[in-house]
């Protein structure tokens, strides 16, 4: 999977949140320090998404991005959330522990995106 995409989109559901751990997992597969890293990384933003959305119908949008030694992890969902995880909270502690670089925002659109890196 060098220099590829994943994308997925899943109802922002709780219960799918072992499917997007599989294809983080698999997505790194080559570099377990990377891989524990990433599915940390992923289950967290991918949680901390989910929670913010109150749209039963919500559909929650992921892509990784394999370039190198590295995986970018984009993901958004529709979200009634004003504002993002602060940097105080337990959300940002795990994710900013385990990646090279974090950042979460709210679009003008009404999304919540988060966006990571984790090299190996």
């Amino acid at each position: 999977m060098d220099d590829s995409e994943v994308e997925l989109r899943l109802a922002a559901k709780p219960a799918h949140l072992s499917v997007i751990r599989a294809v983080a997992a698999a997505v790194a597969r080559r570099t377990p320090e990377l891989a524990i890293d990433l599915v940390i990384a992923v289950d967290e933003a991918c949680s901390a998404l989910i929670s913010r959305t109150l749209d039963p119908s919500a559909v929650l949008r992921c892509r990784f991005a394999r370039e190198g030694d590295s995986v970018r992890f984009r993901a958004e969902v529709r979200s009634s959330a004003v504002t993002v995880p602060d940097h105080d909270s337990l959300y940002w502690r795990v994710v900013s522990s385990v990646t090279d670089a974090v950042a979460t925002w709210v679009d003008g659109e009404g999304r919540l995106r988060v966006e990571l890196r984790c090299r190996a």
